[in-house]
Parts: structure tokens; sequence; C-alpha cells
């Protein structure tokens, strides 16, 4: 029986070792070499928002002025999230002031999970030629998310609202009710963009004291972070104060400013 016996040489096992080694980084670095990886894209900001601003005047056989602003700002929930609203427009016609309402809002939101969020709000409102100097309202409750993009964007939200009204003649008042709402995004396009906003105010002090305002805008791009936007706002007022009519209806052309 004949035994052999191998010895590599330390030159030899070193050689080895640096060919595995670069057997082993080959894929590597010739993928590294064929297609860079790109820079990770920075994270989204943490609010976006716009302002809007119009403005008309006339003058001639009448004298006629009006100028609006809104501004909407948001911060996604992560858990908690923030919405803020602000809104507001005065019209005059041969020096009679024929429309003015200011708004504002505030909402408060909790993540619950991809599609439901809990929330608490409060917003202010004043409007004489409604019939009231102010009313704030109170809310909390749900919401839920049935579409999420990238195309379509819906949301329900309910929950209950405390009223306080100062009307313009007569006692004030306040009341517990609730809300109902949705809330639609129709992305037409990268340069177009289309919402509605509904939502109704029930009373429980009175089946018959409800509100519903409906806002409907239409959004094209310009250029860079500019856009048009077309809005149309339509309130139902079902027992307003004596006087005053039942329903107001505001449209509006604005020049946007957004940030994404």
């Amino acid at each position: 029986m004949v035994f052999t016996i191998s010895r590599r040489s330390p030159s030899g096992r070193a050689a080895a070792a640096a060919a595995a080694v670069a057997l082993a980084l080959a894929p590597a670095l010739a993928a590294q070499e064929l297609c860079p990886c790109p820079p990770a894209p920075p994270p989204p900001p943490a609010w976006t928002g716009s302002l809007g601003l119009s403005y008309l005047a006339t003058s001639g056989n009448s004298e006629t002025s009006s100028a609006g602003f809104t501004t909407d700002w948001v911060r996604q929930p992560t858990p908690w999230g923030l919405e803020l609203h602000a809104a507001g427009n005065r019209a005059e016609a041969d020096g009679e002031l024929t429309a003015e309402r200011y708004y504002a809002a505030a909402r408060g939101r909790r993540a619950l999970g991809e599609r439901f969020e809990a929330f608490a709000g409060l917003s202010a409102e004043l409007n004489e030629l409604a019939g009231f100097d102010s009313r704030t309202v109170v809310e909390a409750g749900g919401l839920w998310k049935a579409l999420v993009g990238p195309v379509h964007e819906l949301a329900f939200d309910a929950g209950l609202t405390w009223t306080a009204e100062d009307p313009v003649a007569g006692p004030s008042d306040d009341f517990a009710g609730a809300l109902a709402g949705l809330a639609y995004v129709w992305h037409i396009s990268k340069a177009a963009t289309f919402s509605e906003r509904l939502v109704g105010y029930p009373s429980f002090a009175d089946s018959d004291d409800w509100r519903l305002r409906s806002e409907t805008a239409l959004e094209a791009t310009l250029a860079g972070s500019w856009a048009l936007r077309a809005g149309y706002q339509v309130t139902q007022d079902n027992q307003p104060p004596a006087g005053f009519e039942k329903t107001d209806a505001a449209t509006s052309l604005s020049l946007v400013w957004r940030r994404e």
C-alpha cells in the first residue's frame, strides 16, 4: 500500500484564496459597472398645500368688485396628522356689499391602519348675509378610505358634532348633531385634477334643521407650481333665519400656488 502526501506551497494557497474572492465578487462588480444604482428618491415633504387668490372688478355702467382666497395645508398622519383650511370672499356691486364670508377649520388625524383614521376638529364661519354672525362646530369621528389611488381617491367620514350659532337677529343657539360626508379626488392626468367634498350636518335637536355643503373644483397645471382652479360651492340650510334664503352658491376662478 502506497500513501501519497501532497503539500501546497504558501504562494499557491494565496493564489487560490484570491481566485475564490474574485469569483465571489465578480457578479457584484459587474452589476455595478454595467448598471450603477440610482440614488434613493428624497422623502415626500412633511407638509403639502396650496394658496389660491382671485379678483374681479368692473367699471362703467356698473361698478362691481370681488376678491377671494383659499388655502389648504395637510400633514399626512404618521401616525398623527393635521389638516388646515381657510377661505374668504367679499363682493360689492355699485357700492353695496353683496357677499362676505370667512371660514377656517382645523382637523387633527390619527391613523389606525392603512385605510382607517380617527379625527377631531374645530371650524368657525362668519357670514352675516346668510343670517348668522358666527357659527362654530366641534367635531369628532372616524374616516374610511375606500379608494387610495393612484387615479381615484375616495374617503367617507362620519362623527358627532356640537354647533354654536350666533344669528344676526334672535338669541344664540347651540345643539348636538352629526356629520356624514365624502371626499373624492380624480387625477385625470398629471396636469388636471377633479375633486368633490360633500358633507351633511343633521341636528339631534330638530330633524328638519339640517345643513348640506358641496365643494367642487377642477384644477389644471399651468407651469411649475402654478395652476388654475375653477370652483363651485353650494350650501343648503334647511331652516335659515327668518328672511334669508335656504341656498347659497358661489363660483370662483383662482390662480393657485401649490407645494407638493
